[in-house]
């Protein structure tokens, strides 16, 4: 429903609320989970108080994963420790990894094993993370089968898992926020990856509001956790006992630096008041006069609030308004340099959160910003576009006894993923078989890029045929170039005959591109349209031979194109994509044969998979 809301809101005209615009559906959905969601994305900042989307909300709605393990996300790109979060976030949207066995003697070896994982951190995301660079590693030794059958966890999903890290770090290169070299490169962004206090500060500001503070329980286990606040990614509620799932112990400095919104009310700090350290009780006792202090009271939203005393609270105010500044810059200006006053940010909040980890006692393991050798292409899943469920949970709580047990709450494997696969046979880019799958191409569900980047695009079968015109050339680049046009009719006739022509000084690099590349894609756009009207695939050289049916002479020879897709994309869905090729324009604004930067050229055509059927119009011939 969040990212349901997110796309309506792109589409909605100006000033019409979304539970009103969603309410014109032929089956609208229940208006209370509509406004629920919206206030959850106002709570998470995607939308500001008249619903209108922030910077963070463009973004947040073109990442293929719901909002808040987006908003993680992009938290652990400016708090350069990517790569972690990557693992741990394609974890939580697709499913846990770890299976419980049927059998009662096995729970408990499978119990240890995820305890193993977590490496004495108090945290299950420790444990995903452990347990997918581990199964990494086995892989690139060739054992990973045993390794999953060893320590209770699904190869299948370890495989989903990589597919899904591979497409989102392509969204986050096509938005700017990792960049291929210097400063923003995947070095760059991994550069506090070892730190794991870092690290779980990015999972604070994305699990929020999931935040409690276990005080009411007298759990054994919960009393000697080291600190007082635990993040969940979910909870489940029978009667007044509260289960949360895959949990990570937090200080409270985290806390009040990454929850809550980015903007707070002028009255977010209260004036200080005189306290006792002895239960508040006044006494006239010179040694009790001593240990009172003033007590400033920082409220975050109505239900978070920290007190400390009123110097301490300035200075972490001061700290968290600095970093939110920083966080939002970032979100406005992906492609800008990061400034010395940025970096110096940076530094001190990393510095006041990883003393605080130390002063708690927690742990600081090392190896967690380890980064395995690539996967090799061929082994990849295969192609689909993915989305997961968006859930809203209620911070307030209450516990049972038993809540904690080892170092896992809950370990019931949630719910599986929605997934929406694709199928373009006829654009010849699906992965073959792989050997020992038994599962059907049609069917295979994975977050692997229908699109392949130069880089990634599988080898075909021994047995494919090599014809420029039935199936792509392997080993070479895929192209992509904007082809502008001011005659819709031009548009239907390509449609019906499977053909087009351009103007000769488009031909020259065209003919270059169809013989050195894999694949040459089209995108049309009729001037003043406001839309991309389809995509097709270049299917044969241009010829000499001239179409008497355009509505223009300046056209050049006949060649052959095989249609994708024949419907409508409005601009607005690809505001976010910028052309490195063409002065990081937008897109849309291109002249006739603009080539788009590759990773550009793919996100561009994925988007006629994201954006849902509804709002997209079909007016050309099917």
């Amino acid at each position: 429903m969040l990212e349901l809301c997110l796309h309506t809101k792109l589409l909605a005209p100006v000033n019409c609320p979304i539970a009103d615009f969603l309410m014109k559906a032929p089956e609208p959905p229940p208006a209370l989970i509509v406004r629920n969601a919206v206030q959850m994305l106002k709570t998470i900042d995607a939308m500001d108080t008249w619903e209108d989307l922030t910077e963070l909300g463009y973004h947040l709605a073109y990442l293929p994963v719901e909002p808040h393990l987006g908003k993680m996300v992009l938290c652990a790109v400016v708090l350069k420790c990517l790569d972690p979060i990557l693992t741990i976030a394609c974890s939580l949207a697709y499913r846990d990894p770890f299976v419980l066995p049927t059998q009662a003697s096995q729970k408990r070896v499978a119990l240890l094993c995820r305890k193993h994982f977590s490496a004495g951190t108090y945290s299950d995301h420790m444990a995903l993370l452990r347990a997918f660079q581990a199964w990494q590693k086995a892989r690139s030794e060739g054992w990973e089968r045993e390794f999953c059958e060893k320590n209770f966890l699904s190869q299948a999903t370890m495989e989903v898992i990589v597919g899904m890290k591979t497409q989102l770090l392509g969204q986050l290169r096509a938005s700017g926020f990792v960049r291929a070299r210097g400063g923003g490169d995947l070095q760059d962004v991994n550069t506090n990856s070892e730190n794991w206090a870092v690290v779980k500060a990015a999972l604070v500001a994305g699990m929020y509001p999931n935040l409690i503070p276990p005080a009411n329980c007298q759990a054994a286990a919960v009393q000697a956790l080291p600190t007082d606040w635990l993040i969940y990614d979910e909870m489940t509620r029978n009667h007044r006992i509260a289960n949360i799932r895959c949990c990570s112990v937090v200080t409270p400095v985290t806390a009040a630096i990454f929850s809550g919104p980015a903007r707070l009310p002028s009255n977010a700090m209260e004036e200080p008041s005189i306290s006792s350290a002895v239960d508040g009780v006044s006494s006239d006792s010179e040694e009790d006069e001593k240990s009172t202090a003033t007590v400033a009271t920082l409220k975050l939203d109505e239900w978070l609030h920290f007190k400390l005393e009123y110097v301490d609270a300035g200075l972490l105010f001061e700290l968290r308004q600095k970093w939110h500044s920083l966080f939002l810059r970032r979100m406005r200006s992906p492609f800008k340099p990061w400034s010395q006053v940025d970096e110096a940010t940076l530094r001190a909040v990393i510095a006041v959160i990883t003393t605080e980890e130390q002063s708690a006692g927690l742990q600081q393991p090392s190896g967690i910003g380890q980064r395995p050798r690539p996967v090799p292409h061929e082994e990849l899943p295969f192609a689909s576009s993915w989305r997961t469920n968006s859930r809203k949970i209620s911070p307030k709580t209450e516990f049972s006894e038993d809540l904690l047990t080892m170092n896992s709450l809950v370990l019931n494997s949630p719910s599986p993923a929605i997934h929406q696969q694709t199928k373009y046979k006829e654009m010849g880019i699906l992965h073959p078989k792989l050997p020992g799958d038994q599962t059907d191409q049609s069917s295979r569900i994975s977050g692997k890029s229908v699109y392949p980047s130069p880089s990634e695009r599988p080898s075909p079968p021994a047995s494919a045929k090599s014809s420029k015109s039935s199936s792509l050339r392997p080993n070479l680049s895929v192209r992509y170039f904007i082809m502008k046009n001011n005659n819709l009719r031009n548009l239907e006739i390509s449609q019906q005959k499977g053909i087009w022509s351009t103007t000769p000084s488009n031909e020259r690099k065209l003919n270059r591109a169809f013989f050195e590349s894999s694949a040459v894609y089209l995108v049309f756009s009729v001037q003043g349209s406001g839309h991309f009207q389809g995509f097709a695939r270049m299917s044969s050289e241009i010829g000499r031979e001239k179409s008497q049916e355009w509505g223009s002479t300046s056209l050049g020879g006949v060649f052959k194109v095989e249609w994708i897709r024949k419907d409508n994309l409005s601009f607005q869905h690809a505001h976010h994509l910028l052309n490195p090729w063409n002065n990081h324009k937008k897109v849309q604004i291109s002249r006739d044969g603009q080539e788009l930067e590759p990773q550009i050229g793919e996100q561009l055509l994925l988007l006629w998979d994201r954006i849902p059927l509804g709002d997209k119009s079909i007016t050309l011939l099917q």
